[in-house]
């Protein structure tokens, strides 16, 4: 796919993508697909030598951080398509969900604006639109959502239900012998690989019904988290332990440490939220849960991690 033009410049240009969020999970799948597929990918980092390899397969990494809008001059010069994952995945004090789910994203796209990107696509919460009154910490997420949505700049939205590696952290507690649920574990979700995240990202970057829409997605194994608990320990081989907690506790928790970081305490409101809630989103990809966990085991049994 070496010859991917944009259309909308009659074939003269290489569409050239702009991934902000390059280093995370997510991101870094991103851009890893789409330079394997052929896109000039030019990949924003803080520390650039955590791209040195990506950097050396031709992905042009530029040296910059969204809270100091002053090391993004040029970020956006020559892109077509800008893709962000951009977002606080941390219980850390700073930086704040306002600082880089809003205001980061928001320099971003003021770049964006003033280059003539043609297209953004942001990486939302499944159902943050619907609970963001009630989830203080997706409300700076939401609001460049609105944001982006009366930029002027076609937009895609795209409200994953959940990441493997979020899965990866009951696997890590199979392995250490039993799982702790809060609540029932019987809250549903399809969680997607991020490899197929990146896929969809493609699709969307090259259908033109894609703009100014958002696809609420997910993986194509819908599960309750018993389930995700019970293949963790089927693929260790071990019987299964799983214990249940009140959600009560996560609240209390939350509640106590609010005063001292609110961020941390609203992310614990947050996770409070998925893991009783249902959230699935339509089934996309082709990499299922209890392969990813095979592999794990695997690579537990050789003795790496």
């Amino acid at each position: 796919m070496d010859n991917i033009r944009d259309e909308e410049d009659g074939g003269s240009t290489a569409r050239r993508v702009l991934v902000v969020g390059a280093t995370g999970y997510l991101g870094s799948h991103i851009v890893t697909h789409l330079r394997r597929a052929g896109y000039p990918v030019r990949a924003l980092a803080r520390d650039p030598e955590r791209l040195a390899e990506e950097r050396e397969r031709g992905v042009e990494v530029f040296a910059g951080q969204v809270t100091r809008p002053e090391t993004l001059d040029g970020l956006c010069d020559g892109v077509s398509v800008v893709v962000s994952t951009l977002g606080v995945r941390s219980l850390a004090r700073k930086p704040t969900p306002w600082e880089v789910d809003y205001q980061g994203n928001l320099n971003v796209l003021t770049r964006a604006r003033q280059a003539g990107v043609r297209h953004f696509i942001f990486m939302g919460v499944l159902h943050g639109d619907e609970v963001r009154s009630r989830i203080p910490v997706l409300e700076p997420r939401e609001r460049f959502i609105d944001a982006l949505r009366q930029s002027g700049i076609a937009w895609t939205i795209i409200r994953p239900t959940g990441a493997f590696n979020d899965m990866k952290a009951i696997f890590d507690q199979a392995r250490r012998g039993r799982v702790w649920l809060f609540g029932a574990g019987k809250a549903r979700i399809n969680p997607i690989h991020p490899a197929d995240l990146a896929v969809e990202v493609e699709r969307y970057i090259e259908d033109a019904s894609a703009r100014n829409t958002t696809y609420d997605i997910g993986g194509p194994d819908i599960l309750s988290y018993d389930e995700i608990a019970r293949m963790a320990f089927n693929a260790l081989g071990k019987t299964p332990h799983i214990s249940h907690l009140a959600p009560w506790i996560m609240d209390a928790t939350s509640q106590a440490l609010k005063p001292f970081n609110p961020t941390g305490a609203g992310f614990l409101r947050f996770f409070r939220w998925v893991i009783t809630s249902d959230m699935v989103g339509s089934p996309r990809g082709q990499i299922h849960l209890r392969d990813f966990f095979a592999h794990l085991a695997s690579q537990n049994k050789d003795g790496t991690d």
